[in-house]
């Protein structure tokens, strides 16, 4: 199901402005990366993983990254590459579960952009988390304890900033990757997006 943000008020997802970006949020497993590489694909857009793209700025993981400096520093390099982004065109961009808590880089961001909320239920992802191998070290502790015990308290404390910072809500909970993109480019392909 897609949901209209009820924060951005009722009918469909037109805008004013012409879509240059889709940017995806929601919590760590929720099916960004997966959905946005397909998704640029299909779109023949540039994509861009902002984990992934920090982690080859600091030449390693952020697991090692925020072990060693502490999570205030990483989130200030994310909070310089989401301020570098909002100038970019034709991005699909897969942003980490916490580059939505920067409110003024985020609603730079939001300009010309269609975003999208991947929610997931707290079960999946905790099944998504363990199913993959590289979990830990790409996505380190948000509270210093176990990840998959935190997983219900974080949800708790950033779903109110996911809906408040996207345009539209999918739940990719049961949902193969193909039909989240697919609902994805009929939201664009309505949003006026130029070529």
């Amino acid at each position: 199901m897609v949901e209209k943000n009820p924060d951005e008020g009722a009918g469909s997802c037109k805008r004013a402005e012409p879509v240059d970006r889709v940017v995806l949020t929601g919590f760590r497993a929720s099916g960004k990366s997966v959905v946005g590489r397909k998704l640029a694909h299909s779109l023949a857009y540039r994509f861009l993983d902002t984990d992934e793209e920090l982690a080859a700025e600091m030449g390693c993981g952020i697991e090692e990254y925020v072990r060693r400096h502490g999570w205030p520093a990483f989130r200030e390099l994310e909070r310089s590459l989401l301020v570098r982004l909002a100038g970019g065109h034709r991005l699909v961009i897969a942003t980490g579960g916490g580059s939505v808590m920067h409110g003024k880089e985020w609603r730079r961001l939001r300009k010309n952009s269609l975003v999208v909320w991947l929610r997931a239920e707290a079960e999946t992802i905790r099944q998504r988390l363990q199913d993959d191998v590289r979990s830990a070290a790409q996505r380190p502790s948000l509270t210093g304890g176990d990840m998959l015990a935190e997983v219900d308290r974080m949800l708790a404390e950033r779903e109110p900033l996911y809906r408040q910072g996207s345009d539209v809500v999918i739940d990719t909970t049961g949902r193969p990757p193909e039909t989240v993109v697919s609902l994805i480019k009929d939201l664009v392909a309505r949003t006026g997006e130029r070529d």
